[in-house]
């Protein structure tokens, strides 16, 4: 299993805003993006996966983040979703994915949802 944490930002997430939010969250680690899959891969100075975030998909349906959530937030949003590897020793990989997402929604305005 992993954690899965949710930013539902208000406004598009540019380059910049995830940048920032990625070196907020942990500003130790390498980004490697596979084009491929539309990911960021934030890795530990040691190689591991710490974060995987997907690419920020709009929702403009309503009742839609209702439906795959289980809360009410009105479109028009930009879904960006990040996994956490549940098998961290360290612990560190949720506090970056909290860390991460709450910088991104900081800088774009919206609310976050997590796994717990």
């Amino acid at each position: 299993m992993t954690f899965d944490v949710v930013g539902l930002c208000r406004r598009e997430p540019d380059a910049d805003a995830l940048i920032s939010a990625i070196r907020a969250a942990s500003p130790l680690s390498e980004v490697e993006v596979d084009e491929d899959r539309m990911l960021f891969l934030l890795r530990h100075p040691g190689g591991r996966v710490v974060l995987t975030i997907e690419n920020a998909r709009s929702v403009r349906v309503p009742g839609e983040v209702r439906r795959l959530l289980g809360i009410d937030v009105p479109p028009p949003v930009w879904w960006v979703e990040s996994r956490a590897p549940e098998d961290d020793a360290e612990a560190e990989a949720e506090a970056i994915a909290r860390g991460f997402t709450a910088a991104l929604v900081a800088a774009t305005g919206g609310s976050s949802w997590s796994s717990r």
